[in-house]
């Protein structure tokens, strides 16, 4: 993929089994938050493609997605 989402994937990790989380708890700390909306619906689009196939959207809003690690 050429575009891929900024997720640092030591803090997805270590986020626990069935907890869930949000991608500001595991985006890069040097991506700019300018530019967070854009590349949480790149996430979102990696999440329910398979990309991560540890995470699933958990819960979902017109504002918010939160994820959940299996």
């Amino acid at each position: 993929m050429l575009n891929r989402s900024h997720i640092d994937l030591d803090k997805l990790n270590k986020v626990p089994s069935n907890h869930p989380f949000e991608y500001r708890d595991v985006v890069s700390d040097d991506f700019p938050k300018d530019s967070h909306g854009i590349d949480g619906r790149r996430f979102k689009s990696e999440v329910e493609h398979g990309k991560y196939k540890n995470v699933a959207i958990y819960r979902e809003s017109d504002d918010r997605v939160q994820y959940k690690k299996l």
